[in-house]
């Protein structure tokens, strides 16, 4: 097997030592925002393998451009199907620079007999391909749709336990039995009776679980409410803030999501009517979110605190009659880094808000909505 890994210049010792020194200090926040490419390629060969290697060199070449295609669209495939759609959409201008969003490849070979074998992996240029995508993406005309984006942030608080309940029965039944007889002679009679009672005694019963449920302390973050407002309104929506929402329009209650939002992950059909109503005929699109921050730990490395904010959303329409979902984000798991759990935390936070947003409006735009 052979390892190709192309390099575009040499570096000197010296270089080549700082270089390792700066990457192992700053591996903590760079390992959670790269992003990965990867694929594997086989082809059957008319000739046999020389050298290790294919015959001629353009199968090798062929071979190269098809695991670089099938990486990014394996990348593509992972985000969402609005991402899937636009690098589609893009795929001639992906073919002749393949480079500018692959970065750092390393290519491993296999050539025995007339089958060969490549294996690709390379880091993803992320802000080369949102700008492709966003070049891509259906043209908005016009000024984009009013949102408002309700994004709740919190942490695990303690998890309530249910004890097992037990139902037991015990079934008691008595069967009676009586016979009698009577003899007569002469002018004497006589009778005999015979009574016989059975007692049966059935017993059993279940035992019914019922799932632990995970409390939440939900909590206001500054820093998330002002990277969603930024993020929306930097693709062009026209964010109102989710406080004067609540303030303007009865029914619009935030407590009632922190309070449903902190027993459970998803809000009751009451409160998301009221919501809702609230909004109908005033702001067309509402975001809805959920950031969960996990435990915070120290990077052995570096010495800072990373801590991982797990994202999920949901976006719903006014359609005139109803409020349809229209796009939704699963889970989505961000690292932060910092030189305090306060701090690492934040950072995670926008980093959570930031990708859920990008997901949000590529969903939208792959739809058409604005």
């Amino acid at each position: 097997m052979k390892l190709n890994q192309p390099i575009s210049a040499k570096v000197s010792v010296i270089g080549m030592f700082v270089l390792l020194l700066v990457s192992l200090l700053s591996a903590a926040s760079v390992k959670a925002e790269t992003q990965w490419a990867q694929s594997t390629i086989q082809k059957q060969l008319k000739k046999k393998c020389k050298d290790g290697m294919p015959r001629p060199n353009s199968v090798y070449q062929d071979a190269l451009t098809e695991a670089k295609v099938a990486a990014i669209r394996s990348w593509g495939s992972q985000k969402s199907v609005a991402t899937s759609n636009l690098l589609a959409s893009a795929e001639a201008e992906l073919r002749s620079s393949l480079d500018t969003y692959l970065l750092s490849p390393v290519i491993l070979t296999k050539c025995k007999k007339k089958i060969f074998q490549l294996s690709f992996r390379a880091e993803v240029n992320v802000a080369a391909m949102d700008r492709l995508m966003a070049e891509n993406a259906p043209a908005v005309v016009g000024p984009r749709s009013r949102m408002t984006a309700v994004f709740l942030a919190r942490k695990q608080a303690g998890l309530k336990i249910y004890d097992d309940k037990i139902t037991k029965v015990n079934q008691q039944t008595s069967i009676s039995e009586a016979e009698q007889s009577a003899d007569v002679a002469g002018e004497t009679m006589s009778a005999m009776g015979i009574s016989t009672t059975t007692e049966k005694t059935v017993t059993g019963g279940n035992t019914e679980k019922k799932a632990n449920k995970v409390l939440y302390n939900v909590f206001n973050s500054g820093a998330l409410d002002a990277a969603v407002n930024q993020n929306f309104s930097s693709y062009g929506f026209r964010v109102a803030d989710a406080a004067q929402v609540a303030g303007r329009f009865p029914g619009f209650d935030l407590n009632a999501f922190r309070e449903e939002f902190g027993v459970g992950d998803d809000l009751s059909p009451e409160t998301k009517n009221a919501a809702f109503d609230a909004i109908a005929g005033k702001i067309p699109l509402l975001v809805v979110a959920t950031v969960d921050v996990l435990s915070s730990q120290i990077d052995e490395v570096s010495g800072n605190y990373f801590v991982y904010a797990s994202v999920k959303a949901w976006v719903y329409r006014d359609d005139g009659m109803f409020f349809e979902s229209v796009a939704a984000v699963a889970p989505i798991q961000m690292r932060g880094d910092g030189p305090n759990e306060t701090v690492a935390e934040t950072d995670a936070l926008v980093k959570a808000a930031a990708a859920a947003s990008k997901e949000i409006v590529d969903q939208l735009s792959a739809s058409g909505i604005q």
